[in-house]
């Protein structure tokens, strides 16, 4: 097997010229654990990336990773390296922690130019790729000298800052912290259950360190707690669990309204009938998914959504919400996203810089490729949704609206594959799309069924212009 490329999550900086291509997010390369490189000790940078073979398919196994960092783009000696083998890939995805094996410093970003170089081997050798220059976020190392400077040699210090102490703002009841090892639990689901009193006044922070957490208890985020990982695929919480109906019972995490969920991946492999990666009902805007990788990926059953939404309305940021695994050609739902308008209001969800991926598709969405008949990036009834920077793709819908509600979509891409009988829109009744400045990459089928669709300003997939049009015979041509 060759691998194509390795990818860290976010904008891509760089590709070989041999088989393999690297791309660095600065913010995904964070800096953790910043009070115990102020106490001296050694300091930890979250890396993650996504390695695909040749093929363009995600690989998923292990592998061996050795990390250097020199002081130059070409040549010279190492001012540091370690390696770190039996690194487990998901579907592309891992994380590591560099720092664990061989400890950073602050010495190692004493000054402006560090380079990054990543080796790779998942069994056929080892493949060297460029390197690539480190951002900021890694020079935080070199606040542990600020750190030990005294209040009395300062001018200007904020009120509430003279004790060493944020006592500006409001703060947590309580933190606690979840590790394999070490912490104050050892399981997610715990750690939460044993929050007795979370209110506006009285917050609290479940801190989960880099690991995998297998649950097979609800992972339940009350109001008023945020759970908060150590970055996604550093931070893993899994289950199998499932249900004959889309309820918590078949979820693998449930968000309450004024929780949160940031900075880890929570993954749902059952295959039962229905398998849920985050379930919310009857939730607000102050509810929040951020930062997050959710997948629903098990073998069989009919229907695996990501995050179901049950007359809820949360803001989905900065993550990726993937679904596949359930059968049935056309019948099958692996949605990205569900809502459902069950006991009425008009819920309306926002969706800010996130992908969303239904069915057997590539993982970046691009081009939608897949053959099941049963993807959905989101799929509604009488709700709707706003849609802003992001990509949506189904291997049958990219999205489906039903009954009523206008969905609208800015600044995104829709795609769809060329399965027989896929399209990229399906709304009936008064259901309707408004796609605004958008991609909109379909092979022959735009839209199915009775109800409306709108463009203004979208492009086809090779970047020309598609038409403008209030109607579906007439709009995204």
């Amino acid at each position: 097997m060759s691998l194509r490329r390795i990818a860290l999550l976010g904008a891509t900086l760089g590709l070989l010229a041999t088989t393999l291509a690297l791309s660095i997010a600065p913010a995904r390369a964070n800096l953790v654990g910043q009070a115990t490189l102020a106490a001296g000790a050694p300091g930890l940078i979250s890396y993650q990336g996504y390695l695909e073979q040749s093929q363009g398919q995600p690989f998923s196994g292990t592998a061996t990773f050795t990390f250097r960092i020199y002081e130059t783009a070409t040549g010279g000696s190492a001012l540091w390296q370690e390696t770190q083998s039996g690194v487990t890939v998901s579907n592309g995805y891992f994380g590591v922690l560099l720092g664990a094996q061989t400890p950073l410093d602050a010495d190692d970003f004493a000054a402006p130019d560090r380079y990054l170089e990543v080796v790779v081997d998942t069994g056929g050798g080892p493949t060297t790729l460029p390197r690539q220059r480190l951002a900021a976020v890694p020079y935080a190392f070199q606040a542990q000298t600020a750190a030990s400077a005294p209040w009395s040699g300062l001018s200007g210090v904020p009120a509430g800052f003279a004790d060493g102490i944020d006592n500006s703002g409001a703060s947590w009841a309580g933190v606690i912290t979840v590790a394999t090892s070490g912490g104050d639990f050892s399981s997610v689901a715990a750690a939460l259950a044993s929050i007795t009193n979370p209110s506006a006044d009285n917050r609290y922070l479940v801190q989960v360190a880099p690991g995998t957490y297998t649950e097979s208890a609800l992972v339940h985020v009350r109001p008023y707690i945020h759970l908060k990982g150590a970055g996604p695929n550093v931070t893993v919480i899994t289950s199998a669990r499932t249900g004959a109906s889309p309820n918590p019972d078949a979820a693998t995490a449930h968000l309450e309204d004024n929780g949160r969920i940031s900075d880890l991946t929570i993954r749902n492999t059952g295959t039962g009938t229905y398998g849920i990666g985050v379930w919310s009902a009857q939730t607000t805007r102050n509810a929040v998914i951020d930062t997050t990788v959710v997948e629903a990926t098990g073998s069989g059953g009919t229907g695996h959504y990501a995050v179901y939404l049950s007359d809820a309305e949360p803001i989905i940021r900065g993550s990726v919400l993937r679904a596949s695994g359930a059968t049935g050609f056309g019948i099958g739902v692996n949605a990205a996203v569900g809502v459902a308008n069950v006991s009425g209001g008009f819920p309306q969800p926002l969706i800010e810089a996130s992908t969303l991926l239904g069915g057997n598709v590539d993982p970046h969405g691009k081009t939608c490729a897949g053959n099941t008949g049963t993807g959905f990036g989101l799929q509604y009834v009488s709700t709707a949704a706003q849609i802003v920077d992001s990509v949506v793709c189904g291997d049958h819908r990219a999205i489906f609206g039903g009954i009523e509600g206008t969905t609208r979509v800015e600044g995104s891409t829709l795609a769809v594959s060329s399965t027989t009988d896929a399209a990229m829109i399906e709304t009936t009744g008064s259901a309707a799309i408004t796609i605004a400045n958008s991609g909109v990459f379909y092979n022959a089928n735009k839209h199915t069924g009775t109800g409306g669709l709108t463009c203004v300003g979208a492009y086809k997939s090779n970047y020309t212009a598609a038409s403008d049009g209030t109607t579906p015979a007439a709009a995204c041509n």
